[in-house]
């Protein structure tokens, strides 16, 4: 097989980048529980960035394969019954083992952590398909729960929000989304959504104040950390909920009003989707992944892909996907042998 290596962690992006180097290796046995899988694709996320500089909650033994998301062909598997009835399946993965990763031609993964996909599936959706759709999915499902009336959601120009957009409209939910960037207003405008707000913006607390006390958004899913969390918080109306799923602008939450956290009942709080899917049943787990796999393939849902690079090129994909991580997902190819 073939993989990138990670040799070191690197806490600079770009000598992370440097490091990783291209090699080949003997194909990994499965463990009893495990499948092989031929890799088809796998994207780069933002939690692959942190993993190589060290800075995700996820350490492995080095040397080290990044990657945590595909998709592919399972060709060989365990002596386990779950793990035998993948053989031959079409799949979509996450895996965080030291086993291996998505950025190599082939990985051993867990039977549980594979989701089999229908043929109607492309690969490209396949391969992004495991985590960003179910994370939108469990939070809208979290936002119903609560009886709020609206969400509000930052880095409203990545790929989680846009689902969180479309499956907000389909169970009638408002959305305000907070924009980093100026021009990403324009573009969310043009598809159709009403309330977009730019964070730089000199009326942007009054703005969002104004719509969050309207629309009673009780509910804000925070993808960035740092000031902004503070400042969505003291404009929620009381006994709202922050909930933290990422850190893309600070490793830290701050400007937290103290004041409404004690007298207006105001809460932050981590969500997890690997939480979220542990709660549930298989039945249940697989009825949500079959009505996902249905939205995409009538086209309600669709993953932006930016570029697709082979196994050999992954500096120039990586560094595509730092220059403009907004535009989508960049894609690794491993070729089929």
């Amino acid at each position: 097989m073939k993989a990138i290596n990670l040799p070191a962690y690197q806490g600079n992006i770009i000598r992370a980048l440097k490091s990783l180097e291209l090699v080949e290796s003997d194909l990994a046995v499965p463990h009893s529980d495990e499948v092989i899988i031929q890799v088809s694709a796998a994207p780069c996320n933002p939690s692959d960035l942190a993993f190589i500089q060290g800075g995700y909650n996820i350490r492995k033994a080095l040397p080290a394969i990044p990657g945590f998301e595909g998709a592919g062909l399972v060709v060989d598997a365990g002596e386990d019954p779950a793990a035998q009835a993948l053989k031959g399946k079409r799949v979509s993965f996450f895996s965080q083992s030291d086993r291996g990763g998505s950025w190599a031609t082939h990985i051993p993964v867990k039977a549980s952590d594979c989701i089999v996909v229908g043929d109607e599936l492309p690969p490209d959706m396949a391969a992004c398909f495991s985590v960003n759709p179910f994370t939108a999915y469990a939070m809208v499902e979290l936002a119903q729960g609560k009886n709020t009336g609206g969400i509000i959601q930052n880095a409203a120009g990545g790929q989680v929000a846009s689902f969180i957009n479309t499956l907000a409209e389909g169970a009638g939910l408002k959305v305000i989304n907070i924009v980093r960037k100026e021009e990403q207003v324009k573009a969310l405008k043009d598809d159709g959504y009403k309330h977009v707000l730019w964070q730089l913006d000199p009326s942007f607390n009054t703005s969002l104040n104004k719509l969050a006390h309207s629309f009673h958004a009780q509910i804000a899913f925070d993808a960035t950390a740092g000031e902004l969390s503070g400042h969505i918080l003291r404009a929620m109306p009381e006994k709202s909920t922050l909930y933290l799923y990422g850190a893309l602008a600070a490793r830290t939450l701050s400007e937290i009003p103290a004041a409404d956290v004690i007298f207006n009942n105001k809460v932050v709080r981590g969500f997890n989707m690997n939480e979220w899917k542990e709660d549930l049943d298989s039945e249940a787990f697989e009825q949500i992944s079959l009505e996902l796999q249905k939205l995409f393939k009538n086209g309600t849902l669709k993953t932006k892909i930016q570029g697709s690079y082979k196994l050999s090129e992954y500096e120039q994909a990586l560094m595509q996907y730092i220059r403009n991580m907004s535009g989508g997902k960049v894609l690794i190819l491993p070729p089929s042998e």
